[in-house]
């Protein structure tokens, strides 16, 4: 029995979610989106009037986000499409915790993974359509397909199986792909990047194996190893990058008469993770927006050019830097909790390492050449458990009939009876 099947039978009660302004959105974790006719429907169908219905009372249906009908009407003077309608969410218990002076608008999360699972295009199309989040509410104005969507996703952040998760995250750097020759059958194929990225799924046992071998057979270097808490659905950035010094070209002095001397300016060397989970209604997977980029400084390339000075020589020399990017920008579907996900970033010939050789000739065989990029991800949630504070009772709770209180609720604050075990002893 899942966890929609257990509110329906033991939660008959109303519920209620409802809405509010969205902010421009990046291209984070959209690439893998599609158009939503191609979209299989949530599991759920969902109407204004949908309810559970006891002798034809309707009772509300706790596994839906009933809307609010005061709020589901258009603004005044609004143009209204047909077969369009509004529909409004609450989701102030999560934007509520997950807030923070970090993260002020905790509600663009919504907002962004509704958009990389429909696509922007249906919202900015010739049929008038809205998506306005605030710190209270969402509203959403669209036909029926896309709000049952959107309802689902909301769920999935108001209605979560838990509201924090622990991410933990290791780069790390092959000396070549040859680590793969005795692991490859661990490896569950998920997916592909769009410059021959890997994506796979091991077992956490199975992932130190593999790390294990690259140390002592293929040789590795853990580049950074970082575990952090994170809201489920918000986005965490980690980075670990050193900083190259170069001249970028010419500048002018202030100095009269002193010309134009050499710019010193800084590039950036390293790899960024942008990340992004959103467990599932069930509580038992999660869908995971990747941003990876890892730059390579390869070389700088020195040449000369011709400066307007007054004193001194005439020819400078500068930098030309030899860069290459490689980038994963895709979402992973119904990843299972409890498995690592690997990520085979592309080879970064000596990336965070010197890459200069001996003596700084480059001879081959002696600069980084089949440095592969790898990517550990665990995830887990946290289970957060709230004891209730115990009630306790009045003064003149003493001097009360017994017939006054409400004997199907605990009194937590008074001692249990000891409890008589079989021996005649008390436990």
């Amino acid at each position: 029995m899942n966890r929609r099947h257990a509110l329906k039978l033991g939660l008959l009660g109303p519920g209620a979610l409802w809405p509010a302004a969205a902010t421009a959105q990046d291209d984070f974790g959209r690439s893998a989106r599609r158009p939503v006719d191609d979209l299989p429907r949530p599991r759920r169908t969902s109407t204004a009037d949908d309810s559970l219905r006891i002798d034809g009372e309707p009772l509300g249906d706790p596994d839906r986000t009933p809307a609010v009908d005061n709020l589901d009407v258009p603004p005044a003077n609004f143009g209204t499409e047909t077969g369009h309608s509004w529909r409004s969410f609450d989701i102030a218990r999560y934007t509520s915790r997950a807030a923070s002076a970090e993260n002020p608008r905790p509600q663009n999360a919504i907002v962004e993974w509704i958009f990389r699972r429909t696509g922007s295009a249906i919202w900015h199309g010739d049929r008038i359509a809205v998506l306005s989040a605030g710190r209270a509410q969402l509203r959403a104005y669209h036909n029926a397909r896309v709000l049952d969507i959107v309802q689902d996703y909301v769920e999935r952040f108001t209605r979560a199986t838990a509201d924090v998760l622990s991410v933990r995250v290791r780069f790390v750097t092959a000396q070549d792909p040859r680590w793969r020759y005795a692991v490859h059958g661990r490896l569950k194929r998920i997916g592909t990047g769009p410059q021959g990225q890997q994506l796979w799924t091991v077992t956490p046992d199975e992932a130190n194996l593999i790390r294990s071998q690259m140390q002592l057979y293929q040789g590795f270097r853990l580049l950074a190893d970082k575990t952090v808490r994170m809201m489920n659905g918000q986005t965490m950035t980690m980075e670990t990058a050193d900083l190259i010094d170069y001249v970028s070209g010419l500048q002018s002095e202030g100095a009269t008469g002193a010309g134009q001397q050499p710019r010193a300016d800084k590039l950036k060397e390293g790899v960024t993770l942008r990340f992004s989970p959103l467990l599932t209604y069930d509580g038992d997977a999660l869908d995971a927006a990747i941003d990876l980029r890892s730059t390579t400084i390869r070389r700088l390339i020195r040449t000369k050019v011709m400066a307007q000075r007054e004193v001194g020589p005439t020819d400078v020399t500068i930098d030309v830097p030899e860069a290459s990017e490689t980038r994963l920008n895709q979402i992973v579907d119904q990843w299972p909790l409890g498995r690592t996900l690997l990520i085979a970033a592309g080879i970064t010939p000596g990336i965070l390492q010197e890459k200069a050789g001996f003596l700084n000739l480059r001879v081959p065989g002696m600069v980084p050449t089949d440095t592969e990029l790898l990517v550990f991800l665990d995830v887990e949630p946290v289970r957060e458990s709230v004891r209730p504070a115990p009630r306790r009772p009045a003064p003149s709770d003493r001097d009360r009939p017994l017939d006054e209180f409400d004997l199907d609720e605990p009194d937590l604050d008074r001692e249990p009876p000891p409890r008589v075990s079989t021996r005649g002893r008390f436990d």
